[in-house]
């Protein structure tokens, strides 16, 4: 009995670190803020820049639920902004692939495409203010950065947490 207990002891002990590594609720505690917010615009466009593909989202919407807001937030309209280098995004999911194979590890993090809304319309955002410390540093492969917080007046956020960033919080 003893060994066995030690064995599935042993067995937690070795799973733990690659069941974090994958955990989306890392990711998504980074975020100042989590949001379910209501759509009511949207605008996805790619484009080609010097042999490099983009995508810039922007969304707009109400805030119909807050779990984390650094002030209060429900009611108001936000726009969530971000481009993503979708060619970079893909070169690296590639050097992932050939670093690390088929190896359980650290998953390769990468922007997120836009959210897809549920049956109210509506999705999950984790998210940060654009331009400030948050925005800027918390992003992965694919984000295009340099984010001026003079660009921006009004509540304009970026997601924060990869391909998590519009995933509902863990519960």
């Amino acid at each position: 009995m003893r060994a066995k207990t030690l064995l599935t002891l042993l067995l937690l002990g070795l799973a733990a670190p690659a069941w974090s590594a994958i955990n989306p609720e890392h990711y998504q505690r980074i975020a100042s803020e989590t949001l379910r917010i209501r759509e009511t615009g949207r605008v996805v466009v790619d484009t080609q820049v010097g042999g490099e593909r983009l995508r810039r989202v922007t969304l707009l919407g109400e805030v119909i639920q807050e779990v984390e807001a650094s002030q209060p937030l429900l009611g108001k309209t936000v726009v969530i902004d971000y481009t993503v280098n979708l060619s970079e995004r893909e070169a690296a999911a590639a050097a992932h692939a050939e670093r690390s194979g088929n190896r359980p590890g650290p998953q390769f993090m990468h922007e997120p495409d836009a959210p897809a809304l549920d049956a109210d319309g509506a999705y999950w955002a984790n998210v940060a203010r654009a331009g400030g410390r948050l925005g800027n540093v918390n992003r992965h492969a694919g984000a295009v950065v340099g984010i001026d917080e003079s660009q921006y007046s009004g509540l304009v956020f970026v997601p924060v947490a990869g391909q998590y960033s519009f995933d509902a919080p863990p519960r």
